[in-house]
């Protein structure tokens, strides 16, 4: 993990930005500005110097709150380490400290859910230690003895990993076996299985063909990670433009047609996952087509 500061690069954006829309409203004549500019006079460098920190200080506080995540009662405390008169050795501890607090938050907002739901399928579950995760990085960090070899931790972290991911794909494709022999359900050569809930009568697409669709897409234990009926919009798009299964099953459904889908990982995002889909993920779909052949 890597922290940098981006506070300088934050307030070079914002005095940018700022002249940037004063030139905007700047006046266009050009006789006006050439007699305005011979009469300018310089700022004293005391008077401009004060007048640049009042013109960036919203900025800054801004910044300070939302991107650092100062809590305004302590914004003074900030202000009197930019001032720059703490000794060299206590500014060096103090950017230590910082950079330790920002690590432990980050562990705690994103890093150890994220590894959890990669171990074992679950964010919330307390599978993976912050106790023994924190003490495993400082062993490492500040040079410490311990016994294990850090290739032979990944390989431990791997195996792990693997693990869930064997076990998830052995659960998704027994999922699909149950699913072939329910009522109703058709199970094409390609392997994507489907289910008329409505049949339509309208016409058929081809690759070129833009569709209009409603659609609602889970993961086998019910999980909905994307639906266009709770956004209320519908999605358009044509048949080359998606996930094979997706590909294939909009050329089979007539215009007002309603289906399910049920999608092996191969037809959808395959061995590696994606965003909030994790690996090897069987995908459900119920797919209304409400247009074939819409427009742009």
């Amino acid at each position: 993990m890597k922290l940098r500061s981006l506070f300088v690069i934050a307030l070079a954006a914002c005095v940018c930005s700022a002249m940037a829309q004063k030139r905007k409203k700047a006046p266009k004549k050009a006789a006006t500005v050439e007699a305005a500019a011979t009469q300018i006079k310089p700022v004293g460098a005391e008077e401009f110097s004060y007048a640049m920190g009042v013109a960036q200080g919203s900025s800054l506080r801004d910044y300070l709150m939302k991107r650092e995540g100062v809590d305004s009662l302590y914004l003074g405390e900030a202000i009197k380490m930019m001032q720059g008169n703490t000794p060299k050795q206590q500014a060096q501890l103090i950017l230590a400290q910082a950079a330790g607090l920002k690590i432990a938050q980050m562990n705690d907002e994103r890093v150890i859910s994220e590894v959890n739901k990669a171990a074992t399928g679950k964010s919330d579950t307390t599978y993976m230690s912050k106790e023994a995760f924190v003490r495993g990085l400082a062993d490492v960090v500040l040079r410490r003895p311990h016994a294990l070899r850090e290739d032979s931790a990944q390989a431990i972290v791997e195996r792990q990993f693997n693990f869930y991911k064997n076990k998830y794909k052995l659960e998704n494709q027994a999922f699909l076996a149950a699913n072939k022999q329910k009522k109703g359900v058709v199970t094409l050569p390609s392997g994507l299985q489907y289910r008329i809930l409505k049949a339509g009568k309208g016409a058929l697409a081809t690759d070129s063909t833009l569709v209009e669709v409603n659609y609602e897409g889970r993961l086998t234990d019910g999980t909905i990670f994307d639906s266009s009926f709770k956004r209320g919009q519908t999605a358009k798009f044509k048949p080359t433009q998606v996930i094979k299964g997706w590909t294939e099953a909009l050329k089979l459904m007539p215009e007002g047609s309603t289906w399910e889908l049920y999608l092996p990982y191969n037809l959808a995002y395959g061995e590696k996952g994606t965003g909030s889909i994790p690996p090897y993920s069987t995908l459900i779909f119920k797919v209304e087509i409400v247009k074939v052949g819409a427009k742009e």
